[in-house]
């Protein structure tokens, strides 16, 4: 389900859903001339396992990815992996701070990788989280509806230092929010889709040249 990206090595690196030991999905290397390199088989334990999201590259040259189960509570986890493939992981959710992350991540301004998981939280419809790239975890918010619920994709952060994202539900009408989030955890929604101008947004955001934000 994820896209490739490539890595500053010149080579591209991806994650399938499944297959390989248990069937809980790989990560990979392929160069440009096409040769393709297995480099960690998730077994739905600590590692976790089916990721669902692209990898994305940190500024200290590592990758970084979710798992949409497993970890040491069987909902998800966040990870590194060197381009040496080099597996590392980094924390395991709970009921408490989110489930099933779906989205990929982005490593904001501040160095820290921020992203979101499709459920769990205090109403147990997702949330936005922090995690610096040793691990240290901060939970930002737990979606309640009226702000939005089960967002499935990742953040942007824009030119103006705030994060932005979609929620496929919630809002006024139930049927999916645009919100910004701030780097303090203050989350503000812009708009509730209403039917006559689109429901249940499941993609992020782009900003594009002109400085507005685009999705679907």
């Amino acid at each position: 389900l994820a896209g490739l990206i490539q890595a500053s090595d010149g080579n591209f690196y991806g994650a399938t859903l499944q297959g390989v030991g248990a069937s809980l999905g790989t990560l990979f290397r392929m160069t440009p001339a096409n040769a393709l390199t297995p480099l960690h088989a998730f077994g739905g334990g600590d590692d976790g396992g089916n990721p669902l999201a692209s990898l994305v590259p940190g500024s200290d040259g590592n990758l970084y990815g979710t798992a949409f189960t497993g970890g040491s509570n069987g909902v998800g986890t966040v990870f590194s992996l060197s381009t040496n493939g080099l597996f590392t992981p980094l924390w395991s959710f709970n009921p408490t701070n989110g489930t099933y992350p779906a989205g990929s991540l982005v490593q904001g301004s501040d160095g820290k990788l921020y992203g979101t998981t499709s459920a769990g939280g205090t109403h147990d419809v997702g949330t936005v989280f922090s995690l610096s790239t040793n691990g240290s975890f901060n939970s930002l918010v737990s979606f309640d509806y009226t702000r939005g619920a089960y967002p499935s994709n990742g953040l942007v952060q824009t030119t103006d230092g705030a994060f932005y994202g979609t929620a496929a539900s919630g809002g006024t009408n139930r049927l999916g929010t645009v919100f910004r989030l701030t780097a303090d955890g203050t989350l503000t929604p812009l708009h509730s889709f209403n039917y006559e101008d689109g429901a249940y947004p499941v993609g992020g955001l782009v900003q594009a040249t002109d400085g507005n934000l685009y999705g679907t």
